[in-house]
């Protein structure tokens, strides 16, 4: 049976005490270690090694705080070398080291410092899921083409998080708890949206991709059915065939005429920008372009146009390198203006949350969309089926197809006209 024995230190501390050194013996295994509990050496029996209550005649309250002291420090020694021996009586005596005894010491005189840390679970906040989405975006798929995002996602994810760090600072916060997300959140962050003097298509664009991020987290997705992604139709521009030929008719320098044969090129195939280079670098063949899209991973087969032709003759069906869409437009915009295509457009929209009408020279509105714009407006005013159009364009569907058709009121009365003549010809 194991043995344990205790005795006072030699030296006394400041205040005259002794501390309990305490020796634990069992077969081979002999430990000491002091035990943080002191004591007065008047109240120690080496004999009994135990610490001893006067017998006090006189219960003064001096005598009366100094018993209770010492039974305090009797019931600890009690208390550690009953736990010292109940460790023993369950450990498995190969495992006991020449530190155990310090080690059941240290815990039973201090448990705090072995109480397993539980680690409170950090709440979401709106910041650490845009940071995760984004970083996550290159690893997604997008839902219909199963192919990975295109690099413009990303560009506009990275602009909605800007902008709602931008909406913190304003609102003086450093982030927003999941649980702030609410109706009162949006409301603010549309102020703020608008108060940049966005258009309301932007101001949407932004609400819209803030409910991908957080449903991406399986945030029940009612929880944010107020947050309206709103969207408006534009009065955006289309260049006629009369100015696509007064563009093409116009010597221009040489980065601005690469630019120009670019436009011209989506302007006579319905494509998008990001399809651009696909134009010369596909199969070419009985007068056919053929290439899935970019965007959509539509198959399409669109006639080469006379136009279309000679630019890719002129390049040896090698276009130029494409530069960033930004450029693009800024230099196409540069183009039109020397073409002089410069009559005075208006455009109704809302900006700032509110509906306001600019005027503008058309030049200022052309963009490197306005050329897959013109296409089918154009091809449409030529009274083409519109089913056919949208086979060659990529639309899905007429509802998003009929967006891109930019003919104003005369012109429709025009074509009317001209239709009842073909009808009514006597």
């Amino acid at each position: 049976m194991a043995t344990i024995y205790l005795t006072l230190s030699e030296r006394a501390d400041s205040n005259n005490l002794k501390e309990i050194r305490i020796r634990f013996k069992h077969g081979k295994i002999d430990q000491q270690a002091k035990t943080n509990i002191f004591i007065h050496p008047e109240y120690w029996d080496n004999e009994t090694q135990q610490i001893i209550i006067p017998n006090f005649r006189l219960m003064t309250e001096e005598k009366k705080e100094l018993k209770q002291y010492v039974t305090n420090q009797s019931e600890k020694i009690n208390s550690l070398t009953s736990t010292i021996q109940s460790v023993f009586n369950d450990a498995d005596k190969k495992t006991i080291t020449a530190d155990w005894l310090k080690d059941v010491i240290d815990r039973h005189n201090f448990p705090e410092k072995y109480k397993p840390i539980v680690e409170i679970p950090k709440e979401d906040t709106l910041f650490d899921l845009v940071a995760k989405f984004i970083k996550d975006a290159p690893n997604r798929k997008h839902p219909e083409t199963g192919r990975s995002l295109a690099p413009r996602s990303i560009v506009k994810y990275n602009a909605t998080e800007k902008h709602l760090k931008d909406f913190a600072k304003e609102q003086k916060q450093e982030d927003f708890k999941l649980s702030e997300i609410d109706k009162m959140f949006y409301d603010k962050f549309v102020s703020y949206l608008q108060g940049k003097r966005f258009t309301q298509n932007t101001v949407g664009k932004h609400i819209q991709i803030l409910k991908t991020m957080l449903c991406d987290v399986k945030v029940n997705i009612n929880d944010y059915s107020h947050f309206k992604s709103f969207t408006e139709e534009t009065d955006a521009i289309y260049l006629n065939e009369n100015e696509l030929q007064q563009l093409k008719d116009k010597d221009l320098p040489p980065y601005l005429e690469r630019v120009r044969d670019c436009f011209l090129l989506l302007a006579w195939t319905g494509c998008r920008y990001s399809d651009l280079e696909k134009i010369g670098k596909t199969d070419i063949k009985d007068g056919f372009i053929t290439f899935r899209q970019q965007k959509t991973n539509n198959k399409v087969v669109i006639p080469l146009h006379p136009i279309v032709t000679e630019i890719l003759e002129k390049y040896h069906y090698n276009l130029p390198e494409p530069i960033t869409n930004q450029k693009f437009n800024e230099y196409i915009k540069e183009a039109c203006k020397r073409a002089e295509i410069n009559s005075i457009e208006t455009m109704t929209r809302t900006e700032g949350g509110k509906l306001e009408t600019i005027t503008f020279e058309k030049h200022e509105g052309v963009t490197s969309h306005t050329g897959r714009r013109s296409f089918c407006t154009n091809m449409y005013k030529r009274g083409l089926p519109t089913l056919m159009i949208m086979s060659i364009s990529g639309h899905k569907t007429e509802k998003s197809f009929l967006k891109y058709i930019k003919v104003k009121q005369h012109e429709h009365a025009a074509m009317m006209k001209k239709e009842w003549e073909k009808m009514y010809k006597r």
